[in-house]
């Protein structure tokens, strides 16, 4: 899935077209008859012509995803399309036009259609795995978006707005256990570059990290971010082992999970 392309370059709507990127990532990522590569993987070729055919190479492929987003006030306007990377012929192409707070629904859209276009017979809990959303509030989720978008710029102020943006997800939502887990990562994050006190951000991460699964206990997110704390600052090997085997038996391909 390469980072879909925010026309017009507007600098606030940045996190949607990232957020969509990486939600769609994430969310094919939990099939497992299907290898996606990892955001890292992938964001490399932000911001650059990149050719269906040579990425497939580059990456070693088969399909490629391509995209643009066009925010017009609250409406959004994606596109998509879906490339044969060894033949470079387009696989499926689709344009959808919604509200921006309806960004979670569409993108379990596309979902759903990518493993429909590739041919994956999906079980019918990996049909409500594509189809499960998080939080019914689209505000929740977008202020949601914006805190991984500044977790992801991995800067002591991208961290700080995170939080600030993971907060203002749980007002909308308190029960929103992603953004709990979205929390727990700047703690574990603030704590690891040290801008924080490691004894604050290995009890804040904790404290972020059991609220999440208390909410959802099957969020690999959670898992991973209270075993890298527990790594940290805790020493206690077992336990840190325990949780990152947790999280990668909850979704395989979660790669902060298998690189931290």
């Amino acid at each position: 899935v390469l980072p879909l392309v925010n026309v017009g370059g507007e600098p606030s709507a940045e996190y949607l077209s990232d957020g969509i990127t990486e939600g769609l990532i994430n969310s094919l990522s939990r099939l497992p008859k299907l290898k996606v590569k990892s955001r890292s993987s992938v964001f490399r070729y932000k911001g650059k012509e990149a050719d269906p055919q040579k990425v497939g190479s580059e990456l070693g492929v088969r399909a490629v995803l391509t995209g643009r987003v066009v925010q017009r006030g609250t409406d959004l306007s994606i596109s998509i399309e879906l490339v044969d990377a060894k033949e470079n012929n387009q696989i499926w192409g689709q344009q959808y036009s919604r509200p921006s707070r309806e960004i979670a629904g569409v993108q379990g859209e596309i979902a759903r259609e990518i493993s429909r276009k590739l041919g994956l017979q999906l079980t019918g809990a990996e049909e409500k795995q594509l189809a499960r959303r998080e939080t019914g509030s689209g505000e929740a989720y977008r202020l949601y978006l914006q805190g991984r978008y500044f977790w992801n710029k991995r800067t002591a102020e991208g961290f700080q707005k995170g939080i600030e943006y993971f907060n203002q997800a749980l007002a909308k939502d308190p029960g929103y256990a992603l953004a709990y887990a979205g929390l727990a990562d700047s703690y574990v994050m603030l704590g690891d570059y040290g801008i924080a006190p490691p004894r604050e951000a290995f009890a804040r991460t904790k404290a972020a990290a059991a609220k999440a699964l208390e909410l959802d206990e099957t969020l690999a997110e959670a898992h991973a971010s209270l075993a890298y704390a527990h790594h940290l600052y805790g020493w206690d090997w077992s336990r840190a082992e325990q949780e990152f085997k947790r999280a990668i038996e909850l979704n395989p391909n979660y790669a902060t999970a298998r690189d931290w």
